[in-house]
This record gives C-alpha cells, sequence and structure tokens, in this order.
C-alpha cells in the first residue's frame, strides 16, 4: 500500500506527516467563500494547491482528488493493464458544491452533472485512464474506511489487480451551514476527548493509497490492511447509539476478519470528533472490545489540528496509522489539554510519543448510524 494526500496541514503526504507530528494547526478563518450569516466561520481550509499538472475542471473536490493522485503516483506509479485498474472513493457530499453553483442564477445543466456524487470519481478515472470499476460509496464521514474495505473486496473476489482508494471532501457554503444548523460547529477550539469539548470545526481534502494483493506488491510499501467491517445501527440521523453498538460490531469484526486478538493491537486511531456523545460512547465502545487491553494502549485522535474531513479523514487516519509504524512515532491529539474523566484512555496529549505500532486499530463513526473499522499492519518498506 503507498499513498498520497492534500491536507490543510500539507500540500503533500510528506507535508501533512510533518505537521501531524509538530501539532500544526489548519484552522483559519475560510477565505474562498463568504462566511457571513454563518454562525462560525472558520475550518481546515486548503488555501492553495502545490504546482503541479493543470488541476482540471474548476470542481473544487475534483481538483482535490487530482492533487492526492499526482502525490500517489509519484511514489508508486500504477502497474496494471488499464482494465484491471479500479478505483473505490468514499465522499460524503460529493460535488455538491458544483450542484450549489447550478442552482444559483446563471447555473448550468453541466455544474448539476458535477454535482453527482460519482462525478469526481469518474473525472479521477479519466485522469488515470483506469478502466476497472469505478465505484463511489457513501457512508457519511466513514465513507473513507468503507472506500478502502471496498478495495480490499475487489482484490480478493479478482475484480481488479490494483485499486487507487480513498475519500475526499470540500469545504463549502452548503455543508457550513448543514453543520451549523445542527449546532455541531464549536467556536472555541476543537478539544478531542477533552473536558471541554464543544463540537468539532469542519476540514477539507483528499487521501489516495494504491492497494494491491499481497503477491502482487512491488517496491517499498506503507503497509497492509489486515480487515475491515462495516456496521449500520441506524439509531438517529445525526448521532451516535448510545450503547454505541454499530461501532463496537465493526471494531470486532474487523479484528475478527484480521484474525487478530485485543493483545495484538498496538495503537487506536479514534475517530475522535471533539462532540460531547461522541467521544464518550467512542471511548466505551473502546473498552468493551478491547478489555483491560484498552488502558494500556496509545490512541488519538487528528482532528484537532485539520478539522473533521469528512470522506477524507477515515482515509488520512488510516495513512496517519502506517506512516505512525513507519516512523516509529504516535502523534498527539491537538487540543487535548484537559483530561475528561469519561474519557479516560491513553489519548496522547501534549506532544507526539516514540511508539513504533505494528497493528493498528482505527475507528470511524458517520450519520445515519454508518460506522467502520479498519485493522492495519505497518511495516514491509
Amino acid at each position: 500500500m503507498a499513498a498520497g494526500a492534500v491536507t490543510p496541514i500539507g500540500g503533500d503526504l510528506d507535508a501533512f506527516w510533518s505537521g501531524l507530528v509538530t501539532g500544526s494547526d489548519g484552522i483559519t478563518r475560510i477565505e474562498r467563500f463568504p462566511v457571513d450569516g454563518l454562525r462560525v466561520g472558520r475550518g481546515g481550509e486548503i488555501k492553495k494547491l502545490r504546482a503541479g499538472r493543470p488541476p482540471g475542471p474548476g470542481c473544487r473536490a475534483t481538483q482535490l482528488l487530482f492533487a492526492a493522485a499526482d502525490d500517489l503516483l509519484a511514489r508508486a506509479p500504477l502497474d496494471a493493464p488499464a482494465e484491471r485498474v479500479a478505483l473505490a472513493i468514499g465522499t460524503a457530499l460529493g460535488g455538491v458544491e458544483e450542484l450549489e453553483r447550478a442552482l444559483a442564477p446563471g447555473g448550468t445543466l453541466r455544474q448539476a452533472a458535477g454535482g453527482l456524487y460519482d462525478a469526481p470519481t469518474h473525472a479521477l478515472a479519466r485522469r488515470l485512464g483506469a478502466r476497472g470499476p469505478s465505484l463511489t460509496v457513501s457512508t457519511a464521514c466513514a465513507s473513507g474506511a468503507t472506500a478502502l474495505g471496498l478495495a480490499a473486496d475487489l482484490l480478493r473476489e479478482g475484480a481488479a489487480d490494483c485499486v487507487v482508494a480513498g475519500g475526499y471532501d470540500i469545504l463549502c457554503r452548503f455543508v457550513m451551514r448543514g453543520f451549523d444548523a445542527l449546532r455541531s460547529l464549536t467556536r472555541e477550539r476543537v478539544r478531542p476527548f477533552d473536558r471541554r469539548r464543544s463540537g468539532l470545526l469542519l476540514g477539507e481534502a483528499a487521501a489516495l493509497v494504491l492497494m494491491t494483493r499481497e503477491r502482487d506488491a512491488r517496491g517499498p510499501r506503507l503497509g497492509r490492511l489486515l480487515g475491515h467491517a462495516s456496521a449500520s445501527d441506524g439509531s438517529h440521523l445525526t448521532a451516535p447509539a448510545p450503547d454505541g453498538r454499530g461501532l463496537e460490531f465493526a471494531v470486532r469484526g474487523a479484528m475478527a476478519e484480521a484474525g487478530v486478538a485485543a493483545t495484538d493491537v498496538d495503537f487506536v486511531s479514534a475517530h475522535g470528533t471533539a462532540t460531547p456523545l461522541n467521544d464518550r460512547v467512542e471511548t466505551q465502545v473502546l473498552q468493551r472490545a478491547l478489555g483491560p487491553r484498552a488502558a494500556a494502549l496509545p490512541m488519538n485522535s487528528i482532528k484537532g489540528g485539520l478539522g473533521h474531513t469528512m470522506g477524507a479523514a477515515a482515509t488520512l487516519e488510516a495513512i496517519m496509522c502506517l506512516l505512525a509504524a513507519r516512523e516509529g512515532i504516535v502523534p498527539h491529539t491537538v487540543g487535548l489539554e484537559e483530561r475528561d474523566p469519561e474519557c479516560d484512555l491513553d489519548y496522547v496529549a501534549g506532544a507526539p510519543r516514540a511508539v513504533r505500532p505494528r497493528v493498528s486499530l482505527s475507528t470511524s463513526l458517520g450519520f445515519g448510524g454508518c460506522n467502520a473499522a479498519l485493522v492495519l499492519e505497518g511495516g514491509g518498506g
């Protein structure tokens, strides 16, 4: 597995990792569109894309996908016939900004077509010359994890020889207004698992990995996906199930598919949105699913410095797990300063920690009761 990314704290994979370990804060006042009338006008905005190939169409979502793909392919070129190259891309909102433009005065049908959920994925397929299955999955903010699981399934079933998989989402007025109406956004800083946490802030990003069967892997690789599972508890439109049953099912399912026990897990990348209910429920699920091992594990959330990047979040977190294994360091949870007695696990605070996790667990929750979990193994070059 190789990776590429574009994020608010770095325009490529190396800058993303550097930003994580230095605790960079990518939350700023949004400049790309007017924020008047919004209760909160801050987020993890990508101010500038790195120079490279022409960015392609004006659709912001497509541009971010292209930037992440260029970064990925500079590290691991596609090495399969076009008909055997597949895409599995997750997103919460697709090209919604184009639909927003289409509905505004002067909007066009072409813009409306760009607003379809799968339009950016198909644009990327054309850019890459990939002619295998081209799939878009939307399980809200678990989309990036679901896409990696879907990619593994495509490889296992022989539908492709390699899969470009991952997730993306952008900031726009539509999504800002939606989260504003839910009162999910904080006016303070994002504080995952902190006693004073008061909500999330949104971010935009794209993150992609190149996945192949292990026997077909060539050259340096970050690691591999050992297991994945998804579950939908459907208890509420936006809030997690108070008992966390869907997330627990996904965690246990991913570990079972990976063939690992709680004692094999070295690190947990938590969803950690910094909303009061989510962080508490997630902590309780990890305590139940991992048992006594949970108290001994380093865990983190990277959303304090990035914002919640929605469809990209889980893929970024999976990549972070593999980079932590390669570099022997776990990034800390930016914004966590005062521990919450109800979130009493080791959510690494204050500074990065020298740990080289071999097996990592990554958890994701999304609106509508969507849950997903990945088990990843670092190493391999």
